[in-house]
């Protein structure tokens, strides 16, 4: 393997190399790991819920989560629930603010998913009323100008640039586009260059007044001196946010293939893109487990590959899977020298269709369930990422006992059934198949799959 180098994003590899050793070889499932600490919850009239967490830290975490996201950007208008969220957060980077956070310790960035807004922070506990105050102001009675959407836009231009001239961002976007045909989750969270020159401010305006409301709200924070104190002083502040009815989650789902999906983006690059995937589960599917393995145990068997097929060659691939309210999807994605996608493409197919058939390794598959518990686990290790899965279990319908139990249901998946589940949630007839590179090298490799449709 002299020169070889693989790279797989999120740190997957070295993770799982660093696990392997730790466990010597054993199989046991991390046990006792997911205590969760106390939460006290107090509603606001508004409908707004204040969650407080046990716990004690140098700096108090906090996060505040609404329960619309981009998903919820109009058509045409991608990119626009981002766009706003830069501008809400814009107001606190003027030279005065940025002073006199920094001067108490205070901490607060904001996030935006296709399924809920994020704002997280955190601060000394004698600046924490001041913290959740002046994200109260950010969030209850945001400043829009025409100004402050200029300078957002500006700084938004240039990260999408950078990332649009890669391949990688290129087939991400259209191969959501593609995948999710009909359906919001096919539009990016960040707009383009294009869709962002094209967002107005009353559009902004307009994504505030639909999606930031305070009865799909939750504010956690780490907090167990006088919470009744602190709740009727912060509700002073956060009372006066304006309850309306949240729009409502009808949106199409998107269109599964009856036949192999094939698209090829014309490129004279050096490398080579694939993307390879299904529409898959949404995050409550009790068959959501059986991809977290497979996940786990295609990135495990990237290494083999990539020492079969070029030894001496960069590639940079992963395995990946995100689910959501509505069904997520589940991918492969590799770069590489054009010539050798289509031997990657076989490796894919292969191994995905030796676990259907039931035809796979054991061990790797035990290690594959070992690293969906130890990276389960150790998303616990602070207490802002306690707060953040807390949280999510609220956005997804799951309930705190996903969490406490989540070890126990992973053990009993056996591999007749990650076998017979993974022929039913990925059927081979609804795949769909997406290339970067030259149409001459590309077109040849991949005919007998079928009719491949080029893209511009």
């Amino acid at each position: 393997m002299r020169g070889f180098k693989l790279i797989i994003r999120a740190g997957h590899l070295i993770f799982a190399i660093f696990l392997i050793l730790s466990i010597g070889g054993q199989k046991t499932f991390a046990q006792g790991s997911l205590e969760l600490p106390s939460v006290e919850r107090k509603p606001l009239l508004n409908g707004m819920q204040f969650l407080f967490f046990d716990g004690r830290s140098e700096k108090l975490p906090f996060l505040l989560m609404v329960k619309n996201g981009a998903a919820f950007d109009p058509a045409g208008k991608s990119g626009a629930t981002h766009l706003m969220v830069e501008m809400m957060l814009d107001t606190l980077n003027d030279e005065a603010s940025r002073a006199e956070l920094e001067s108490r310790g205070v901490k607060v960035t904001g996030s935006v998913d296709w399924d809920a807004i994020y704002f997280s922070g955190s601060a000394p506990i004698e600046s924490l009323e001041f913290a959740l105050t002046r994200l109260a102001e950010v969030v209850v009675r945001p400043e829009f100008t025409e100004d402050s959407m200029e300078r957002v836009k500006a700084r938004l231009l240039a990260s999408t640039g950078e990332k649009d001239a890669t391949l990688e961002g290129l087939t991400e976007k259209i191969f959501n586009e593609r995948l999710f045909e009909g359906n919001p989750y096919s539009h990016s969270v960040e707009a383009s260059a294009e869709e962002l020159s094209n967002l107005l401010l009353r559009d902004v305006k307009i994504q505030y007044r639909r999606l930031l409301l305070p009865n799909q709200a939750l504010l956690a924070v780490q907090f167990q001196e006088n919470r009744e104190e602190l709740f009727r002083r912060l509700g002073r502040r956060w009372g006066g946010w304006v309850r309306s009815n949240p729009a409502p989650f009808t949106f199409r789902r998107g269109a599964v293939p009856d036949t192999p999906r094939l698209m090829l983006v014309e490129s004279d690059r050096d490398s080579g893109f694939l993307r390879w995937g299904y529409i898959s589960v949404e995050r409550k599917s009790t068959d959501f487990l059986v991809l977290k393995i497979l996940e786990q145990y295609l990135t495990l068997s990237l290494p083999d590959w990539a020492q079969e097929i070029a030894s001496s060659s960069q590639i940079r691939g992963q395995a990946q899977l995100v689910a959501r309210r509505m069904p997520g999807y589940f991918q492969v994605s590799i770069e590489s020298p054009v010539e050798q996608l289509g031997l990657y493409y076989d490796k894919i197919v292969n191994s995905v269709e030796a676990v259907r058939k039931g035809e796979f390794d054991l061990e790797r598959f035990n290690e594959a369930k070992e690293l969906v518990s130890h990276e389960y686990v150790n998303s616990f290790d602070s207490p802002i990422s306690q707060i953040r899965s807390f949280l999510d279990a609220d956005l997804y319908g799951l309930g705190v006992s996903y969490i406490t139990t989540f070890n126990l249901r992973l053990e009993r998946v056996s591999p007749e059934f990650f076998s017979r589940k993974v022929g039913t949630i990925l059927p081979a007839e609804q795949s769909t198949l997406l290339l970067a590179g030259p149409a001459e090298k590309l077109k040849p490799v991949f005919a007998h799959l079928g009719q491949i449709e080029i893209l511009n």
